[in-house]
């Protein structure tokens, strides 16, 4: 029998853990509600990471499974200086129970990124049953109109990503307007800038989406952005 689990994919840069309590937390607060045992206080969690990626730069893969065994394992990390993105219709996402949790039932988007990546694209989008946009299959998705950062609702059944959170309070510490909201694919493609979040990423600046491309003068919200979370990646 296929056993259930949660998940957590943590960077670790020779050692030390990036953003960890917001992964910690998420991993807490899922455990609880899935009523899955979860034996380890913060430190020993911090320590079982950073081990398994003490050298390098390094994504390390906790799974929690419902019986409250774990195991790691880790691959290398690299960040692009930014990505293109196409759009995946085939595929959407719907705010249910576990959307909401980081469950090892990924097989979607394995699937969708594996044929985007056929086609030449580094991530793809998927909208949501009513047709706004929601999430890519491995980040969430911000992005910049007038002055105003959009990034889709929870609603729309994207996972709330531990760089979301980050994103979000230092744009509202910064006094720069966030609305999460519902938007149309063709309100997206309307923006000035578009960057996605991830653990591997942080942030990353989206460079086209399909055969639209972003050109950004000066300094980008993504690059003031991750300026600030490079100061605070291993305080939080």
């Amino acid at each position: 029998m296929e056993k259930f689990g949660i998940f957590e994919t943590v960077r670790v840069e020779n050692g030390k853990a990036v953003f960890l309590s917001y992964h910690y937390e998420r991993l807490k607060r899922s455990a609880t509600l899935l009523d899955i045992p979860f034996p380890l206080p913060f430190e020993k969690f911090k320590g079982v990471l950073e081990k398994e990626g003490r050298e390098g730069l390094n994504l390390v893969k906790f799974v929690l499974y419902h019986d409250g065994s774990f195991n790691l394992s880790r691959r290398e990390c690299f960040i692009p200086k930014d990505v293109s993105l196409t759009f995946d219709f085939s595929i959407r996402r719907k705010k249910d129970f576990l959307s909401a949790f980081k469950t090892l039932s990924i097989y979607d988007s394995l699937y969708s990124l594996l044929r985007a990546k056929s086609k030449g694209f580094d991530e793809v989008i998927f909208l949501d049953t009513n047709g706004f946009v929601s999430e890519t299959a491995f980040a969430n998705i911000f992005f910049i109109k007038n002055g105003v950062v959009f990034t889709p609702s929870l609603e729309t059944g994207c996972l709330p990503g531990t760089r979301r959170e980050v994103v979000i309070e230092i744009f509202k510490e910064m006094g720069v307007p966030v609305v999460e909201g519902f938007f149309k694919p063709e309100f997206l493609l309307s923006a000035e800038e578009v960057f996605i979040t991830s653990a591997r990423y942080d942030v990353v600046r989206v460079s086209s989406i399909g055969n639209r491309r972003f050109e950004v003068e000066g300094i980008s919200f993504a690059d003031r952005i991750k300026k600030v979370m490079e100061t605070l990646k291993f305080s939080k």
